[in-house]
């Protein structure tokens, strides 16, 4: 058995967070955002194969931060973009995680229930 996904070997999940921080840090991360809300064409393909509970996380997190991120396509955001993909390629390799085999799991991942969810995503049981 594959052990599951977590929350940190998704690039989508730092972007987030990187999000959340930029009333506190001010590096722009639009193009990041842009990016990570390719996300969402998995529950706009195939609205009823997950939870309602995993399908609003994956809203959340991929389209909430365009409500508080200004449009910035500046050099130095495509810049900051690179450097966000570099260190999260370094982390899941210092893992000894293939990044295309994580989301290769993630896109076979299927959870019935919220609690299924919540312990492969978060280790909650």
């Amino acid at each position: 058995m594959v052990p599951p996904i977590r929350w940190y070997y998704i690039l989508s999940t730092w972007i987030f967070l990187l999000s959340a921080l930029y009333p506190i840090i001010q590096f722009p991360t639009f193009p990041l955002n842009v990016m990570a809300s390719l996300g969402c064409l998995e529950i706009i393909f195939n609205p009823y194969n997950e939870n309602l509970v995993k399908n609003l996380y994956i809203l959340f997190t991929h389209i909430a931060p365009f409500f508080w991120i200004p449009v910035d396509m500046s050099a130095e955001a495509f810049q900051f973009g690179t450097i966000v993909i570099l260190c999260y390629l370094l982390f899941i390799c210092s893992l000894g995680e293939n990044p295309i085999h994580v989301y290769m799991v993630l896109l076979e991942e299927h959870h019935h229930t919220a609690k299924e969810f919540l312990k492969d995503r978060f280790g909650i049981k």
